[in-house]
């Protein structure tokens, strides 16, 4: 489905009216998600299926606890996988041997390590409740809308909080840790409502969420007659990349890959796959076309290289800045939330836009992609902001910085370098000398001492051997 407009609703605060919507002249799309895993799953592809779980847990850089139930090789790598939720045993288990395995299970993996090494924050999270619902409107004084919301809009946030006027104690919690409705009008009365919680630590309930949504429709006269549907939607953002020298290439969730000021992913996701699986096959294959050939490669140098094409060192500053970006969101009240929107929806459309899609290959990610290219879009966003809000953000930008270290100043300047890279680091062989072993191998066979020569170990047990056999008996 497509809407032609998108509305947005950041009255209460900065003398912006309760009821004034801002309406930003873009359309919003809805993913048939059905439609797409078809698209994405032809009949005649060249894949199998198999229904089973994987048991193992990383432990250490590629190990993996149960012994022997994630090995790898210089050839690939073999996983046993459970096809029963019963424990396991050795009738319900089988091995599959890959060349190499991409691990798509989520934020919270078990087959990939996250990064230690650099500093980074916990993760946050985005919690909503939504529901699908059919609603009264037989006595709408306006039938283009439902409540405040026109039916051919999508309205992406609604911030208002007048709702619990007459209930302090409810008011003061909601705008403490602020949640949005999001309405999607789907088909004449039906409608899908979400209420969000942008991003939290700890993460907001979901029964608060739902309450909040209910108490929100009651207090715009929008009846529910049926619930079709539930979504209880956990999203988590930011937090620590995958750690180096992995040979389970970690993707999608699991490579953090989700926008870590918004949540998005899926546009994300399809992007950086084609770039991933070129590098794989680029590793893997050596010529062009038809005359492509697979080739014995370094498999640990391949991940490496699918990583990169994920979390090259630009892709990784981009992420800092757009980290600082959901640490600062998550710490507002209501109050700088509507500042925060209602700046940032007023900034130039490639700006704002490149920064929701923040993804190499997606549009507008040109107006984010370098240094000077983010340091425009802070100091360009500051101006729009209110002055109170403003402020604040001047203040989280230099606590962050002396806080957590270079990863912000370096995503917006350039006197701290790039951040480091995903590309396999040959390890250095543990060979000593070789020059100076030789020539004092040389020089002893040369020597006319009456000494033994250094042998190999099949060697000197043979020459040991012998001596014994000489000595005679007693």
């Amino acid at each position: 489905r497509k809407w032609q407009v998108t509305d947005c609703f950041f009255g209460g605060s900065f003398d912006i009216p309760t009821e004034e919507r801002l309406r930003i002249d873009r359309p919003y799309y809805r993913i048939d998600k059905d439609a797409l895993q078809h698209v994405l799953s032809p009949q005649n592809a060249n894949y199998r299926v198999v229904l089973a779980n994987h048991m193992s847990e990383a432990i250490s850089t590629n190990l993996y606890s149960p012994t022997g139930s994630l090995l790898h090789d210089d050839t690939g790598s073999t996983i046993r996988l459970r096809t029963t939720s019963s424990p396991p045993d050795d009738s319900d288990t089988r091995s599959i041997r890959a060349k190499l395995i991409v691990d798509c299970t989520g934020h919270e993996t078990k087959l990939v390590l996250k990064d230690t090494a650099s500093p980074s924050l916990p993760a946050g999270f985005q919690i909503a409740y939504g529901a699908l619902v059919t609603v009264d409107d037989t006595s709408s004084p306006d039938p283009s809308k439902i409540g405040p919301y026109d039916k051919e809009a999508m309205t992406l946030f609604d911030y208002r909080t007048d709702h619990f006027d007459g209930d302090e104690e409810r008011r003061q919690k909601a705008e403490r840790s602020p949640t949005f409705m999001y309405a999607m009008p789907i088909k004449g009365n039906q409608i899908f409502f979400e209420e969000t919680s942008l991003v939290a630590r700890p993460a907001i309930s979901f029964q608060e969420c739902k309450e909040r949504c209910l108490t929100r429709l009651e207090h715009l006269g929008i009846r529910v007659m049926d619930v079709e549907e539930e979504e209880f939607c956990y999203i988590p953002m930011g937090g620590a990349l995958p750690a180096k020298q992995q040979r389970v290439i970690a993707f999608g969730g699991a490579a953090a890959m989700v926008h870590p000021s918004t949540g998005y992913n899926l546009c994300r996701n399809m992007m950086g796959a084609g770039a991933v699986a070129k590098a794989i096959q680029d590793g893997l294959m050596v010529g062009d076309g038809a005359d492509a050939v697979r080739k014995h490669v370094n498999l640990d140098k391949v991940a490496g290289s699918a990583y990169d094409a994920m979390w090259s060192p630009e892709n990784v500053a981009q992420r800092n800045f757009a980290v600082f970006g959901g640490e600062y969101l998550m710490k507002q009240n209501v109050e700088g939330l509507r500042g925060f929107f209602d700046g940032f929806f007023r900034l130039p459309l490639g700006m704002w836009a490149g920064f929701l899609a923040g993804w190499p290959g997606l549009p507008n990610n040109d107006k984010h992609e370098t240094w000077i290219a983010r340091l425009t879009f802070g100091l360009t966003f500051v101006s729009k902001l209110p002055p109170k809000v403003g402020l604040n953000m001047f203040l989280s930008i230099v606590s962050y910085s002396l806080s957590e270290g270079i990863a912000l100043p370096q995503s917006v300047t350039p006197l701290f370098g790039k951040p480091g890279s995903y590309d396999y680091q040959d390890i250095p062989k543990n060979q000593g000398d070789v020059a100076a072993k030789n020539e004092a191998r040389r020089m002893i066979e040369e020597s006319k001492m009456d000494v033994d020569v250094p042998v190999p170990f099949e060697d000197e047990s043979s020459s040991v051997k012998k001596e014994i056999d000489a000595v005679p008996s007693t």
